[in-house]
């Protein structure tokens, strides 16, 4: 389990990257990410994400995330 960790954080650092700088990245990607990767992308001014996160993130916590920033964004 130990040798898995790096990998991990090293392809969820290249997605958070990706996602940051409006790149090309796979919805199903972000969905089979961390919490702690969701989580931060939650908080992130990415609506295309965000809105994802919303519907289908893990947690009760990354979904408000989403929604809450999703919801500031509409508001301006």
């Amino acid at each position: 389990m130990k040798g898995l960790f790096l990998p991990q954080r090293v392809w969820e650092s290249s997605l958070f990257r990706a996602v940051t700088l409006e790149l090309p990245w796979p919805p199903d990607d972000l969905l089979a990410s961390s919490n702690r990767l969701q989580l931060k992308t939650a908080a992130t001014t990415n609506t295309g994400a965000n809105t994802i996160l919303a519907e289908a993130g893990r947690t009760k916590r990354i979904r408000n995330t989403a929604k809450t920033g999703l919801d500031h964004r509409s508001e301006s």
